[in-house]
């Protein structure tokens, strides 16, 4: 599917471009408000592709939006992403539902996404997802950032 607006490729069920912001349903509903993305990343950072290196735990490396490149450890066992200031992981920006998803540690160690019904969905590898487990180098989509999982060196 690709932007109303700007051309951008989305994903089949996305209500706004992650790129421009504008709306991917019919003007006359109702629940449509176009809101200004006011930056937009160009490029992916090719940095977030490496696994990294040397001794590190669940991670998360910010591929694509205004924090790019940026590390985040996963080192609770339940960590919340959204826009909401009380999130773990803040990700700011109106493409992101208030309480989005949770990232969660298993009993055998593994590392869970769940959506927490939020107004765009969350992606993995580029497929909708309600809850699934990840795996390294997994692509996680939520509203315009994109994040690269990458497991515990063993």
């Amino acid at each position: 599917m690709n932007c109303r607006r700007c051309g951008e490729i989305l994903n089949a069920n996305a209500n706004f471009c992650w790129a421009c912001g504008a709306p991917q349903h019919a003007t006359s509903s109702p629940e449509t408000v176009a809101v200004p993305v006011v930056h937009a990343p160009d490029t992916w950072h090719p940095e977030a592709w490496r696994g990294p290196g040397g001794e590190h735990g669940d991670e998360l490396v910010i591929a694509a939006g205004p924090e790019a490149g940026a590390r985040i450890e996963l080192t609770a066992d339940v960590t919340s992403v959204g826009r909401h200031e009380a999130s773990d992981i803040l990700l700011d920006d109106v493409s992101v539902s208030r309480h989005h998803a949770v990232f969660t540690r298993t009993a055998s160690g593994r590392i869970t996404l769940r959506d927490l019904n939020s107004l765009n969905g969350t992606y993995v590898n580029g497929r909708r997802v309600e809850e699934t487990t990840l795996h390294s180098a997994d692509e996680v989509q939520i509203g315009k950032f994109k994040l690269v999982f990458w497991e515990a060196n063993s």
